[in-house]
């Protein structure tokens, strides 16, 4: 078991120096991390208790999710994307969920690390029910895809801000 505590070091590898990591639907649950250099106060209170709206982009076995983060006014305040590919994690440590549940919600623990390794933001949300069944639903059609790659170097062309107003973006926690 691993104990995790907000302004102490993080015990977990961090799979990015900049930016989020989609680590779900794993047999340890469903984490989203975020390692941010020089996370200022009003970044850590979104983190941790701030509006967060997500969605994702999927197109021919390419997959990014968008988070965007909102500050105590409502606004956006950051917006971050992960490349997610379930066909990375090994089959011993997948937990691909039912789509027979259209009402389930996956839960997600938020993990916000800053450059010195420190857990600065800690906290459980949930994916509305119409979200965590588009996100199964393109989960298990990518397990039987091939990549085709380009979808996701267009994306990387674009501002995460911008890639957000190409998909619907869900009130996480609703």
């Amino acid at each position: 078991m691993i104990e995790l505590a907000r302004g102490e070091p993080y015990p977990l590898p961090v799979l990015q120096h900049e930016g989020a990591a989609a680590n779900f639907l794993s047999k340890n649950g469903n984490i989203l991390q975020i390692s941010l250099p020089g996370m200022t106060a009003k970044e850590c209170t979104a983190f941790r208790s701030g509006m967060i709206k997500a969605g994702f982009l999927y197109q021919n076995g390419e997959f990014l999710w968008l988070f965007q983060f909102n500050d105590n006014k409502g606004l956006p305040l950051i917006t971050l994307y992960a490349p997610f590919d379930v066909r990375m994690i090994h089959k011993d440590l997948l937990a691909l969920h039912s789509i027979d549940n259209t009402q389930q919600r996956l839960v997600v623990d938020l993990h916000a690390i800053d450059e010195n390794k420190i857990l600065r933001a800690l906290r459980a949300i949930t994916m509305p029910p119409e979200l965590t069944l588009e996100f199964l639903q393109a989960a298990q059609d990518q397990i039987a895809s091939i990549n085709q790659h380009g979808s996701m170097d267009q994306w990387m062309q674009q501002s995460p801000d911008e890639l957000t107003a190409l998909t619907k973006m869900y009130l996480m926690g609703k």
